[in-house]
C-alpha cells in the first residue's frame, strides 16, 4: 500500500527516502534500462528531492520544539504557577495576621473564603485573578506589609503572564509547522501516486518491479491477508 495523504510525517519521510533511493539505485544498477529510462528516473528523483528536504526540515523543527523549547515553556508555566500559588498563600496568611483584631474588611475580601479557590484557578486565568485580588487589597484597613505584598504578588502574576504568552506563541508556531507538514504529506502522496502511474505505464506487466520503488506502509498482518487497512495517521 502506497503512503497516502493521512500518514504521519515520519512515515512519509520513510516512503520518500525509499522511492528516492530506489530511483537512484535503478539508474546505477539496472543495466537493462535504456538511457531514456535513466533520464526518466533522474527527472522523477529531482521532483521528490525538494519534498523530502522540506519534510525533513518540518519534522526536525517539530521534534526540536517538542523535546526542547516546547518542553521548557510548558515546564516554566507549571513552575511559575507553583511560584504564584506560594505567593498567594503567603500574602493571604500575612494579611490575616496583620488584620487580626482590626475593624473592617478582612483577608477574605481580597483572597476569598477559600484561598484554594484562587490558587486552584485554571493556570491561564490565575494571574488575572491574582491581580484582581491585589486590587481588592486596597479596600482593606491599612497595614504595614500591604504595599510589599501587593508588589510581590503583582510581580509574580506579571511574570506568569509572560511565561503563558511565550508558551502560547510557541504552541501557535508549532501548529503552523504541523499544518505545513500536513500539506507536504498530501503533496508527497500525490507525487508518489503520480510516479506509480508513470512507472506502470512505462513498465507494463512488471508489477513487482514497479512495486519495488515504493514503501509498503500496510501493517504486516494486513499484507499477509492481502487486505487493505487504515493508513497511519497523525
Amino acid at each position: 500500500m502506497l503512503a497516502g495523504p493521512t500518514v504521519s510525517i515520519r512515515t512519509m519521510r520513510r516512503a520518500l527516502s525509499h522511492t528516492i533511493g530506489s530511483l537512484t539505485a535503478a539508474i546505477a544498477a539496472d543495466i537493462e534500462r535504456s538511457d531514456e529510462d535513466r533520464a526518466f528516473f533522474a527527472a522523477e528523483q529531482a521532483k521528490l528531492d525538494p519534498l523530502a528536504a522540506q519534510l525533513k526540515a518540518v519534522y526536525l523543527a517539530l521534534d526540536e520544539h517538542d523535546l526542547g523549547t516546547g518542553e521548557i515553556q510548558q515546564a516554566t508555566v507549571e513552575i511559575g504557577d507553583e511560584v504564584l500559588d506560594r505567593g498567594v498563600r503567603t500574602a493571604n496568611a500575612r494579611t490575616k495576621l496583620a488584620l487580626r483584631g482590626k475593624a473592617g474588611l478582612d483577608a477574605t475580601h481580597a483572597f476569598g473564603q477559600r484561598v484554594d479557590d484562587l490558587t486552584g484557578a485554571p493556570i491561564a486565568s490565575e494571574p488575572a485573578a491574582v491581580l484582581a485580588a491585589v486590587a481588592r487589597m486596597n479596600d482593606l484597613p491599612p497595614f504595614d506589609e500591604r504595599a510589599d505584598l501587593q508588589a510581590d504578588l503583582t510581580a509574580r502574576a506579571n511574570k506568569q503572564e509572560e511565561f503563558l504568552k511565550a508558551r502560547d506563541e510557541g504552541y501557535a508556531a508549532r501548529t503552523r509547522l504541523a499544518s505545513e507538514g500536513t500539506r507536504l504529506v498530501v503533496e508527497a502522496a500525490l507525487a508518489l501516486a503520480s510516479l506509480k502511474g508513470s512507472l506502470d505505464a512505462r513498465f507494463p506487466r512488471q508489477r513487482a518491479y514497479v512495486g519495488g520503488f515504493f514503501l509498503d506502509v500496510a501493517p504486516k498482518a494486513s499484507r499477509k491477508r492481502g487486505a487493505a487497512e487504515e493508513p497511519e495517521g497523525g
